[in-house]
């Protein structure tokens, strides 16, 4: 099956982000990218046309991601569809409950599309392996793993018009950090919704052209940035601007001029908060693979033991 056949449903409840990972999917040559708001209109859909994988978000309004899951389990024309998981905040009960369910994966946001593709080539060859060949071009190049020795740092995006404002503050982190500069609102876009994004982003609100809360505003709708750590670093002191930059979403709000080792700790102990959310995905990853494991031990006994005449 070419990768234009391939019918792929996107459940997620906000239009923007859905519609930013339907375009992507679509760009990487899936052909036919379904959308729902809801887990209703999901379920309803699938009972109307043939779907290989489901992508679908936990936290709906409505019907969320796991009732959905439940809904399709207990209908025998749906039970073996493989079904993605994505979520901001899953805890190790939903991830336990997602995973007896028979979920095929689980991606912790934020993630990126190519991160996607390869847990979608993962489980399409795990549970369809008809569907190998429509997943095959283009292949991805391997990412390399970090070596034992020589970890792997995280990532600060720095974002300010002014150039001596941005080499002061990435200054303060190239010690202990990767640090990555956009002196735009349009260039921070660019570096955290591609491959590579930036674990944690310090903004400048006050930018020609795009400002610092457009930027936030955008990073929001984005599955690659979505639940990214966002510091403004401005000098709009007043308390209008202060709550509309928390408001979206923001972690916290430092004032110019800054005060380097207060600036320091701020990002250490939102690090901190970074590596918990990585750790949260190699956790449900081991979780699920334990789970697999023993399906499979417990199979291969009930063979033996049919072998065995009971």
């Amino acid at each position: 099956m070419h990768p234009s056949k391939t019918t792929v449903l996107l459940a997620e409840g906000a239009s923007a982000m859905r519609q930013a990972l339907a375009s992507q999917l679509q760009t990487f040559g899936f052909g036919q990218v379904l959308q729902a708001r809801d887990g209703t209109r999901a379920l309803q859909m699938l009972r109307a046309e043939p779907v290989h994988v489901v992508i679908c978000d936990l936290d709906m309004q409505g019907m969320d991601g796991l009732t959905m899951l439940e809904a399709m389990r207990a209908d025998p024309k749906l039970a073996g569809l493989p079904f993605i998981l994505m979520s901001g905040g899953l805890d190790r009960d939903s991830a336990a409950r997602a995973i007896r369910l028979g979920i095929g994966d689980l991606l912790v946001k934020p993630f990126t599309v190519r991160r996607l593709i390869e847990r979608m080539q993962r489980v399409l060859q795990r549970d369809a392996q008809a569907l190998v060949s429509a997943l095959a071009p283009p292949p991805l190049e391997p990412v390399p793993e970090p070596s034992a020795s020589e970890p792997e740092r995280a990532t600060i995006l720095v974002v300010d018009d002014t150039p001596d404002n941005l080499q002061l503050v990435a200054g303060l982190f190239r010690d202990r950090f990767k640090v990555k500069i956009a002196h735009n609102g349009e260039k921070a876009l660019s570096i955290c919704q591609s491959d590579a994004p930036p674990d944690l982003i310090l903004l400048d609100v006050m930018m020609p052209g795009m400002d610092g809360f457009e930027v936030a505003r955008r990073l929001r709708e984005h599955h690659a940035s979505e639940c990214t750590p966002i510091i403004f670093v401005t000098a709009m002191t007043d308390e209008a601007s202060r709550h509309q930059g928390l408001s979206l979403g923001a972690i916290d709000y430092v004032f110019k001029p800054i005060e380097p080792e207060l600036l320091r700790l701020r990002v250490s102990n939102l690090m901190y908060y970074v590596e918990h959310r990585k750790q949260l995905q190699k956790d449900f990853d081991q979780m699920h693979e334990n789970s697999r494991l023993q399906a499979e031990v417990e199979r291969l006994r009930a063979e033996v033991k049919g072998l065995r005449g009971g």
